[in-house]
C-alpha cells in the first residue's frame, strides 16, 4: 500500500468509479484467436524476401486504471503479437521472452498459440504449462520464456500476455522495431490527467499515426476528469538489420518512451517526480543494500594487515587487493548495484554478485587508505544512460573506482582472467555514475587499454609442396582477456585441440602457451604446425596466400547505409608477419602492391608489404582502428577502408620453380 501515499491526495477520500472505456474510438488492430486464412496462406513478405518470419501485428496499450480495491491508480499492460513464420529459419520466432522486476510488477494472463492451414482448415496448437519458464535473470529481475509447438514453415503463431504494476507510473518504452519486419506496429498509452510525461521518440523511421486525443474518467460524486488517449503507429517499419561493433540494438531502434515527470492533486498542485541526482545518491548511501554496506569491514581486518605488511606503494595495494577479491569471491553470474545480502554473509560464502564482490572491493581499498568509491553504470546489453533524465532504475551494475596521483582507474573482480588495468567488455558503456558520501558525479567509463596482438608466422616450404614451421602469438589487452576466458581450465590435448579448430588452414600439432594465469601480462603462444592442403600449383607456378591465420575475409560491414554508430569499445592493433623459407630455385615471380591506407585522422590505419630476400620471402600486414567509435557519416570510409583489406588480404604471392 505505500506504493499509492503519494496518489491518495488524488483523490481525497472520494471514491473514484471508472465507468469510461479508456480505448480509442479506432477499433483496435488485432483480436487475439481471430487469425485470418489469407495470413496463413501468405508464403512470403514481398517488402522483404529475405524475411525469414514477419510480425503480422504488434499491438500494445498501456493505462492507469483506478482500482478501487487498493483506493489507488494500477499501472496495466496488455501486448499481442502475431507473427508469421515463412521459413525454417525463422522458427526461433516461435519462442517469447519476456522480463519484468518482481518490485515493480506482476504478470497476469499469458496465451500462446500456433496456427496450421490444414485441408484447408485452420489447426490451433495451444501451448502448454510445461513449455512455461520462469528464469532469474538478477537481483529483482526474472525472464518469462515460453515456446509454441508444431510450429513450421506456413505458421502463424499468437502471443498475448498482461502485466500489472503497483507503481502507476512504470511504463516502458515501445518498440516499433524488431530483428524482423514489422507489417504493423502500435503502441496505445491511455493517462488519468493527474499523471504528468515526458515523451520522447527514437530512431529514424516516422509515425504513420500519430494522436492524441480526450476522454473521460468519473467520481462516483458525479465529477470528471480528463483522459489523454495517445495513440502512435507505424507501418512496413524494415527489420533492424544489426551489424558488428554495436552496442544494445534498444539504442538505435525506433521506440517511443514514456517517463513520468511529475503527478498533480485533485486541486491541481503539482508535485515534480523528475529524477534528482541529489536524491538518487542519498537513496543509494541510505540503503541497507548499498551504502551501509561501505560502512562494514570489520570480517577484512586479517586481509587488510596482511595486505599492509607486504605492501608499500599505492599501486601494490590497489593490485594486490584487487587479485585478493578476484581470487577469493566467485562471481555467481548476477548483475545488481545491491548486495545479495550482506557484505559479511558473501565474505563468508566467498561467492556474491556483481555487487557483493565489487563493493567488497570497495570497502578493502578503503581500509588500506586508498580512497575508493562505487560507480554504478548501465552495461552494454541494458543501453546508454540518459545523462538528462536522472532515473535510478537504468543502472543494473556498479564497479569499484580509485585515484592514483591525477589518474582515475576503475576495477571489476568479477573475472579471473581480467587485469587490474582493463573493465570486462560489458561494462564500457560510455558514462558511468560515481556514488559518495560526498555527492555523485558522471565518469567517462571508456577503455584506454588497446587489443593489439602480434603473429610470427616462420614457415617452410619442402620440395614436396608441404608447408611447415612455428606460430608464435603475443596478445594483449581485451584480446588476451579473450584468448583466457576461452581455453581456462583446458587440459594441453584440450588447448591443442581448440587451437586446432581455430585455424582452418593448418594443423596444429603442439602448443605451449606462457603467462595464462599471469594475467598482468601478455599471453605468449608458441605452436608448432602444418598446413592441411599444398599449396596451389600450375605448371612451374606456385599460388600462395600467406595470411593462414588473421585473414580478413569478408567486410563486417554490409548495409549501404547505416544510421546508428559503429562501436569498437576499444582501439585495435594487429600485426601479422610471415618468414617463408622456400627451396633453392625458386623465386618470387610476383607479389601484392605494398599498400598504405588511412582513413581520416588516421582514425584507422593498414599497412602491408611483400619481399625476397634470397631463399626468404617476407610479408607484413599491420592493421590498426585507432579510435571507439564511428559515426554515421562515417560509415562509407570505414566501409570502404575494409573492402580494400579484404581485397588485399586475398591477394597471392606468386612463386616460381627455376
Amino acid at each position: 500500500m505505500k506504493n499509492f501515499t503519494i496518489l491518495r491526495t488524488i483523490v481525497l477520500g472520494l471514491t473514484i468509479l471508472f465507468i469510461n472505456n479508456l480505448s480509442f474510438a479506432a477499433k483496435a488492430p488485432i483480436k487475439f484467436g481471430k487469425v485470418s486464412i489469407d495470413e496463413l496462406k501468405m508464403q512470403s513478405y514481398e517488402k522483404d524476401s529475405t524475411a525469414v518470419a514477419v510480425y503480422l501485428c504488434d499491438y500494445g496499450v498501456s493505462e492507469i486504471p483506478y482500482m478501487s480495491s487498493t483506493d489507488g491508480f494500477q499501472y496495466n499492460y496488455t501486448r499481442i503479437i502475431r507473427i508469421k513464420i515463412l521459413k525454417d529459419e525463422g522458427l526461433d520466432y516461435a519462442d517469447l521472452e519476456f522480463s519484468f522486476d518482481k518490485t515493480r510488477s506482476n504478470v497476469g494472463s499469458v496465451k500462446a498459440c500456433t496456427y496450421n492451414l490444414e485441408n484447408g482448415k485452420i489447426v490451433k496448437t495451444k501451448v502448454s504449462a510445461k513449455d512455461r519458464i520462469l528464469e532469474k535473470s538478477s537481483d529483482d529481475v526474472y525472464t518469462y520464456k515460453l515456446a509454441c509447438e508444431n510450429v513450421k514453415p506456413g505458421s502463424v503463431v499468437e502471443f498475448m500476455y498482461q502485466m500489472t504494476s503497483d507503481i502507476p507510473w512504470n511504463i516502458g518504452p515501445w518498440y516499433f522495431q524488431r530483428s524482423i519486419p514489422t507489417i504493423w506496429s502500435e503502441f496505445r498509452v491511455n493517462l488519468p490527467e493527474y499523471f504528468d510525461y515526458k515523451k520522447n521518440a527514437k530512431g529514424y523511421l516516422s509515425f504513420d499515426i500519430n494522436e492524441h486525443n480526450y476522454g473521460n474518467g468519473t467520481f462516483n460524486s458525479g465529477k470528471t476528469f480528463t483522459i489523454d488517449q495517445y495513440r502512435f503507429v507505424i507501418k512496413d517499419v524494415p527489420a533492424f538489420k544489426k551489424e558488428p561493433y554495436t552496442t544494445s540494438r534498444k539504442n538505435y531502434m525506433s521506440a517511443i518512451e514514456f517517463e513520468i515527470a511529475g503527478t498533480k492533486n485533485f486541486y491541481g498542485v503539482y508535485k515534480d517526480l523528475t529524477g534528482n541526482w541529489d536524491k538518487i545518491n542519498k537513496s543509494l548511501m541510505e540503503s541497507e543494500r548499498f551504502g551501509h554496506q561501505l560502512k562494514t569491514g570489520g570480517f577484512l581486518k586479517d586481509v587488510v594487515a596482511e595486505i599492509t605488511s607486504k605492501t608499500e606503494s599505492d599501486e601494490e595495494k590497489i593490485l594486490t587487493a584487487f587479485n585478493y577479491i578476484k581470487s577469493n569471491m566467485k562471481w555467481d553470474d548476477y548483475y545488481g548495484k545491491y548486495t545479495t545480502s550482506s557484505l559479511r554473509s558473501a565474505f563468508k560464502e566467498k561467492k556474491g554478485n556483481v555487487a557483493d564482490i565489487n563493493l567488497m572491493l570497495v570497502v578493502l581499498l578503503n581500509k588500506l587508505g586508498i580512497k575508493a568509491d562505487p560507480v554504478i553504470l548501465s552495461t552494454r546489453g541494458n543501453g546508454l544512460l540518459s545523462l538528462f533524465s536522472p532515473s535510478q532504475s537504468k543502472f543494473n551494475y556498479v564497479i569499484a573506482s580509485c585515484k592514483v596521483g591525477e589518474n582515475r582507474i576503475y576495477l571489476d573482480a568479477t573475472d579471473a582472467n581480467c587485469p587490474c588495468n582493463l573493465l570486462p567488455e560489458r561494462c564500457i558503456n560510455d558514462k558511468g555514475r560515481l556514488i559518495s558520501s560526498q555527492g555523485s558525479f558522471f565518469v567517462d567509463i571508456k577503455s584506454s587499454s588497446i587489443s593489439k596482438s602480434a603473429t610470427i608466422a616462420k614457415l617452410k616450404l619442402d620440395e614436396d609442396g608441404v608447408v611447415s614451421g612455428n606460430l608464435d602469438l603475443s596478445l594483449n589487452g581485451f584480446t588476451a582477456l579473450q584468448f583466457r576466458d576461452a581455453i581456462q581450465d583446458k587440459s594441453e590435448e584440450e588447448l591443442r585441440e581448440t587451437m586446432d579448430e581455430a585455424y582452418k588452414l593448418i594443423d596444429v600439432e603442439s602448443v605451449e602457451v606462457k603467462n595464462l594465469k599471469e594475467v598482468e601480462k601478455s599471453v605468449i603462444s608458441k605452436m608448432e604446425v602444418e598446413m592441411t592442403e599444398e599449396m596451389e600449383s600450375v605448371n612451374d607456378l606456385i599460388y600462395f596466400n600467406p595470411f593462414i591465420v588473421n585473414k580478413i575475409e569478408e567486410n563486417p560491414f554490409t548495409l549501404e547505409e547505416r544510421k546508428y554508430p559503429v562501436d569498437f569499445t576499444y582501439p585495435i592493433d594487429r600485426t601479422f608477419m610471415l618468414e617463408l623459407t622456400v627451396p633453392d630455385g625458386y623465386t618470387l615471380e610476383s607479389k601484392p602492391a605494398p599498400a598504405r591506407i588511412n582513413l581520416p585522422e588516421k582514425s584507422g590505419q593498414f599497412m602491408y608489404s611483400a619481399s625476397q630476400n634470397g631463399n626468404k620471402i617476407m610479408v607484413v600486414s599491420r592493421f590498426k582502428i585507432n579510435k571507439r567509435t564511428f559515426l554515421f557519416n562515417e560509415y562509407p570510409n570505414l566501409k570502404e577502408f575494409y573492402n580494400l583489406i579484404v581485397a588485399k588480404h586475398a591477394e597471392m604471392l606468386v612463386l616460381k620453380r627455376m
